[in-house]
């Protein structure tokens, strides 16, 4: 046999190998390793049977083997679209479950930190200054003629009352630059809140409000302050763990650089219009925390008292991070997503990897047949 039509036929099953790869690739789908024989097998039928007039018409060929490797494009689209869609779906709920937890304890932070800053704003602020809002406070106290209203934490916050003129009094009570009168601190549950005039529903987004109708919280016999916060919010905890006081436990009201102390002894809950709870009490100096209850329902209302123990502290005790119950399901819930998702991946890439070694070994072999077939020619 001449060098030139050896060559030439090895030009000629090379050119048959690469026409027929759509072929070689359709046949090694979803194959294992004992069906490579009978694959490699009807491969060479393929090849052997290929007219050799056929040979020298390249564009025919090609022609015919578009459809096929159309075909073939668009089953390697839908695999891929079979892995990345899953885990995609995996992770939009990672996501889903992350941003209320991130958001709460964002919102946590940016409230603690607006509590400093008014506490080193007061701090930085002169005696003077402090006492003379101290008494101005007191005197409104005692002279102030508003009254509770039926529904104080109802859906339009006492909305009715903000433009009369008691309560623009009201408002220069306590007015600081920051727009906040005091600061309420619950070491047992991690609370650590700004305290702005009113309980409207903009205020109630941004902090705890005092209740318009009560004593403003600088204590004295026959005063009693209320602050209310949120139960509920989905970026916030607020009043969340509220419900975690029992009587004895203590809660704080900064205002002034002033500490006031209360000890827990009454815990009620009663219907949104039940007003009686929440008036002076003779003698005494007393200071309610009031939310909604019970979660995600809100038709009654919480109401935590306490009466005032003196000595005032120097300092109330450190807080500490809020984690409500329902952050902890949600980072379980998140957790589980994260294994999901590495199990997805990793059987993908696993399964990849098994495709190409199978189509490397056929290739081994195919390879072995041709030069065979080639020494037999």
């Amino acid at each position: 046999m001449k060098l030139n039509d050896a060559v030439a036929k090895v030009y000629a099953f090379l050119n048959k190998i690469a026409l027929n790869i759509p072929i070689v690739s359709k046949l090694f789908k979803n194959r294992t390793a004992e069906t490579s024989t009978a694959e490699t097998t009807a491969i060479e039928t393929a090849i052997s049977e290929t007219n050799p007039a056929d040979q020298n018409s390249s564009e025919q060929t090609s022609a015919s083997a578009q459809p096929i490797v159309g075909a073939q494009k668009s089953k390697q689209k839908s695999k891929l679209r079979r892995i990345v869609e899953p885990i995609a779906f995996v992770l939009a709920g990672i996501l889903c479950f992350s941003y209320p937890v991130v958001s709460t304890l964002w919102n946590n932070r940016v409230s603690k930190e607006i509590s400093n800053a008014y506490d080193k704003y007061n701090h930085d602020q002169a005696g003077d200054v402090r006492r003379a809002h101290i008494r101005a406070a007191k005197l409104y106290n005692k002279t102030r003629k508003s009254k509770l209203a039926a529904d104080p934490y109802g859906p339009d916050g006492q909305k009715d009352v903000t433009n009369t003129p008691e309560y623009k009094r009201y408002l220069k009570a306590l007015e600081e630059p920051m727009g906040i009168i005091g600061i309420v601190k619950i070491p047992k549950i991690g609370v650590k809140l700004p305290i702005y005039h009113g309980s409207s529903q903009e205020v109630l987004a941004r902090g705890a409000g005092h209740l318009y109708g009560t004593d403003l919280p600088v204590g004295g016999k026959n005063r009693h302050t209320v602050i209310t916060a949120h139960t509920g919010l989905a970026d916030a905890t607020m009043f969340d763990d509220l419900v975690n006081l029992k009587k004895g436990d203590y809660f704080y009201l900064d205002v002034q650089g002033e500490t006031l102390r209360y000890k827990v002894f009454r815990i009620s809950v009663v219907e949104p219009h039940d007003i009686s709870l929440l008036q002076r009490e003779k003698g005494r100096d007393l200071a309610t925390l009031l939310t909604c209850t019970p979660y995600g329902v809100n038709s009654h209302r919480l109401l935590v008292t306490g009466y005032r123990v003196l000595p005032d502290p120097v300092k109330p005790p450190d807080d500490h991070v809020q984690w409500p119950l329902w952050m902890t399901l949600f980072v379980i819930a998140m957790a589980f997503s994260l294994i999901i998702l590495s199990m997805m991946i990793a059987a993908a890439t696993s399964k990849r990897g098994r495709q190409l070694d199978i189509r490397g070994k056929h290739l081994l072999i195919l390879s072995r047949k041709m030069l065979r077939k080639l020494r037999r020619e």
